[in-house]
């Protein structure tokens, strides 16, 4: 009888608290040797995977558990260190390597970890792929651990800076001050050292990684700290990352906070207008203010929407030809970036438009609707629509906003929390409905 259980991928691979399943070391050793057997299959040449990490205290014995079950399927490792999961996804794309592993747990607090597997073109695993490497790791019996044999492959990362140089050849930050929040994590050397090989004069925040303070006040869920920083330092321009990179939140010299919907308004209304937005259609989820709505319809650009996560946004975009898509918590597709979402990339993208009047002239014509989100942990998670409770609340909430707003309630997809998101013309209904419906979830559900 397996001593595991089947590990669960989510919407963004493995994640737990760092030591408790699947992120323990016997469920990563297996995921690991299921990963090597998989890739095994698919031919004779010799395997190779590289892996990078966003810098939690718990990466280094992660690292360990994952070669460990590698190496015993012959798979030898490459360890690119402290890196973004963009980079990541970058080297496993153009090195001629079989997977990529990013160890991270992305906006999570430090005691949290995670693993992403990216396919050999770079993007992440498709989800039949993850399902039989589920099914592989409790069939598995893996030899006992032995040390495994790991390459230090740092030195790759700067082929990864070298790109931003051939994607703006013509960008020059000289004169500009520029803030870099990398939220202690995985950009924190990287995204700095780009940006000055642009010229830039750097002010750095959350650049001091230690292993445990890794989003804690900093990065993209915390804007807070970038904003004193551009204020004070009156700088051009800031560039908010998230634990391991992929998401971008930004804020202006006035010291307005961007996020995801304004950069999708910006590029959207930006890109139709040069012409080059196929299909004039943006993509972006479910958590998407109505306010982007109504500037992209003004703007004549359509919106398609889709579910929350990366995957359905990539999987609309390739499905529609489109150029650009995301979701509200900054994390932004291109076509011409892989389709990979990439904080400092978005960022430089903002950068290297014509501003004359200012970057916050560039954001105009996209007013928020009134927003009110509250995560909700829970013990639990039952089809919501078989709560009766909160099955009523949420149709009563509905018939009260009618036409002039809208309720989003769905489960994280990562963590145990019930999202609990509605918009109206009116804040202060908006905030009541809100609480309202918030306080029933966590009597029925809460942790």
């Amino acid at each position: 009888m397996s001593t595991i259980e089947p590990p669960q991928f989510g919407t963004d691979g493995l994640r737990s608290r760092a030591g408790d399943p699947p992120m323990d070391p016997e469920t990563l050793r297996r995921v690991g040797a299921a990963l090597g057997v998989q890739l095994q299959r698919s031919g004779s040449a010799q395997k190779r995977v590289l892996i990078g990490n966003d810098g939690r205290e718990s990466a280094p014995w992660i690292l360990e558990a994952l070669a460990q079950g590698l190496g015993a399927t012959e798979v030898s490792i490459g360890d690119i260190g402290l890196c973004t999961t963009p980079a990541l996804a970058f080297l496993t794309r153009t090195q001629a390597v079989s997977a990529g592993i990013m160890i991270s747990a992305s906006h999570n607090p430090a005691h949290d970890n995670g693993v992403k597997i990216f396919a050999a073109d770079g993007s992440k695993l498709a989800a039949a792929d993850e399902a039989e490497i589920a099914a592989l790791a409790v069939e598995l019996r893996p030899a006992a651990p032995r040390t495994p044999r790991i390459r230090d492959r740092a030195d790759l990362l700067r082929k990864y800076e070298d790109r931003f140089g051939e994607q703006f050849p013509q960008l020059d930050l000289g004169g500009r001050t520029i803030c870099i929040d990398a939220a202690n994590g995985g950009g924190a050397l990287l995204a700095p050292a780009i940006l000055r090989a642009f010229g830039a004069e750097v002010v750095e925040v959350g650049c001091e990684p230690d292993g445990w303070n890794i989003n804690d006040g900093v990065g993209a869920l915390h804007p807070e700290s970038l904003r004193a920083a551009v204020l004070e330092h009156r700088a051009a321009f800031g560039i908010c990352l998230d634990g391991d990179g992929d998401r971008g939140i930004f804020v202006d010299e006035l010291g307005n906070v961007r996020d995801g919907d304004d950069v999708l308004s910006l590029f959207g209304r930006q890109l139709h207008g040069d012409r080059a937005l196929p299909g004039d259609v943006v993509v972006a989820t479910v958590m998407s203010n109505l306010g982007l709505h109504k500037a992209l319809r003004d703007a004549g650009v359509g919106l398609h929407v889709t579910p929350v996560g990366d995957r359905h946004v990539f999987a609309a975009m390739q499905q529609l030809g489109a150029a650009v898509g995301g979701e509200q918590s900054g994390h932004i597709l291109f076509r011409d970036h892989d389709l990979v979402g990439d904080g400092l990339y978005t960022g430089l993208r903002v950068l290297a438009l014509d501003a004359p009047h200012g970057i916050a002239a560039l954001f105009a014509g996209f007013r928020r609707f009134p927003q009110q989100l509250v995560n909700v942990p829970v013990a639990k998670k039952p089809d919501l629509a078989t709560v009766p409770a909160i099955a009523r609340k949420a149709a009563e909430v509905e018939r009260t906003l009618g036409d002039d707003g809208r309720l989003l309630l769905r489960y994280s997809g990562t963590e145990p929390k019930c999202r609990v998101m509605i918009e109206a013309a009116d804040a202060a209904l908006c905030e009541r409905l809100c609480q309202e419906l918030a306080a029933v979830v966590r009597t029925e559900l809460g942790a």
